[in-house]
């Protein structure tokens, strides 16, 4: 009766941590007892057996494998969206409509090539231009500080959850009775689990009790009731991750949310904002350029450009317009005085190879284009991710988490159990009294 009263005490501790986080179900196992109808000393019937817990390291690792993809497309899907909200396609939005106006007012000087005031909108119209690269590349450059705050946050948080595991880890070492201690395992697993979101990682459980983590397999995170934090340092614009040794290791972290950090911030981000300045600079080279082949007001060629750029810090972010007055504008083509050859033919920039056979529309158009089929396919990849993740944990909820109705089952079983059991005692101990009758 002892041994049927020890589990229904288990199966009651299933029932009530059924939604605790992590939690494996427990059996407790059973062994029948030696029989010897041939002696007089008590003998038969079944012992308590070890807790045998229903955790399948096979579906652990499977969940964890998913939990690191999907933190890696989750990251990467959040950080291209908010490059895609700084590069707006439409035509009256952003770096499209400022280029849009100055070509614009470029048609209008060409209609009235000697007016003030339709020089004047060119260059007002100029300075806003620039003020949209400014701002987009301010953005960009915002979007990229972010990245590597948020990179150096989650190392702390992978160092702040292997210093958990290792602090259960000299738990289980310090006594032999918590390594199954079923509170303590699913406040493991819930690390581990919390882990495998941050940076993919593989587990080695030792005789003690304690398990060993290492960082996508390589780098050593974890061992006993030691941790070798990670930490994050800087060299040539770009992040890098350093083991507990000093070393690089960054090579070796591809998923997780980790990984999509470091690809943000070291590759996404510095390819669209080289996109960027690209387009900034060829913008600022044709005006100057065609600029330069004309005359201003007094039939001389200008003795400055519109636009300057530093190319070292960045054309985007530097762009500006110098100190061209509206008298110094080239409207008039070369040999024409007067003329509006010059402002023609900046109102047709916006038709004419810039970049790569683009046009600087058709260029900043190839480059939303290339940035919205990434996000779509970030997004595909993300909703397949987290399908796949929920797969994992509903095949590991069936095999190893608590059903309560199959908990309550057991309690049925067990409760017939221990009515036969009764029934048996009042059998016997009637049995008893008749012979102790008989022999008075």
């Amino acid at each position: 009766m002892r041994v049927i009263q020890r589990q229904v005490g288990v199966v009651q501790n299933n029932i009530v941590n059924a939604s605790t986080p992590n939690y494996a179900r427990l059996d407790q196992a059973t062994m029948a007892n030696r029989y010897n109808p041939n002696t007089d000393s008590s003998s038969g019937g079944i012992s308590s057996g070890p807790l045998i817990s229903g955790r399948d390291r096979f579906l652990e690792g499977a969940v964890w494998e998913r939990q690191s993809a999907a933190g890696y497309s989750d990251q990467s899907l959040r950080g291209l969206r908010a490059i895609e909200a700084a590069v707006p396609v439409t035509a009256e939005n952003g770096i499209p409509g400022a280029l849009n106006r100055f070509y614009n007012s470029a048609a209008q000087l060409a209609l009235s090539p000697n007016s003030d005031l339709a020089r004047q909108a060119v260059l007002d119209r100029a300075r806003t231009a620039a003020l949209s690269f400014n701002e987009a590349a301010l953005e960009f450059g915002t979007l990229t500080a972010r990245a590597g705050t948020e990179l150096g946050y989650a190392v702390r948080d992978i160092n702040a959850v292997a210093k958990e595991i290792a602090t259960i880890n000299g738990q289980r070492k310090g006594d032999f009775r918590n390594v199954t201690d079923a509170g303590l395992d699913s406040r493991l697993h819930e690390a581990l689990e919390k882990l495998s979101t941050l940076v993919d990682h593989n587990t080695l459980t030792q005789e003690d009790g304690s398990v060993v983590v290492f960082v996508s397999g390589q780098v050593p995170l974890v061992t006993g009731d030691q941790t070798y934090p990670l930490s994050t340092s800087f060299n040539n614009g770009q992040y890098q991750i350093v083991d507990s040794r000093g070393e690089n290791v960054t090579g070796n972290i591809a998923t997780g949310k980790l990984g999509a950090l470091l690809e943000m911030r070291n590759e996404t981000m510095p390819a669209y904002s080289a996109q960027l300045d690209t387009l900034a600079r060829g913008f600022a080279d044709q005006v100057n350029g065609i600029l330069a082949g004309g005359l201003a007001s007094n039939g001389l060629p200008p003795v400055q450009n519109l636009f300057t750029y530093d190319v070292v810090a960045g054309a985007a972010g530097t762009l500006a317009v110098t100190g061209l007055t509206t008298g110094q504008l080239a409207a008039a083509g070369a040999g024409e005085p007067g003329g509006n050859a010059n402002a023609n033919r900046l109102a047709q920039l916006s038709n004419k190879p810039a970049i790569n056979g683009l046009s600087l529309a058709g260029y900043y158009g190839a480059m939303a284009t290339g940035l919205g089929t990434q996000v779509e396919s970030v997004r595909a990849r993300n909703s397949s991710d987290q399908q796949l993740l929920l797969q994992a944990r509903t095949l590991r909820q069936q095999v190893s988490g608590v059903s309560v109705d199959q908990e309550a089952a057991k309690l049925l079983e067990y409760q017939r159990g221990f009515q036969a059991v009764g029934q048996v005692m009042g059998i016997l101990n009637e049995m008893t009294d008749t012979l102790f009758t008989i022999m008075r």
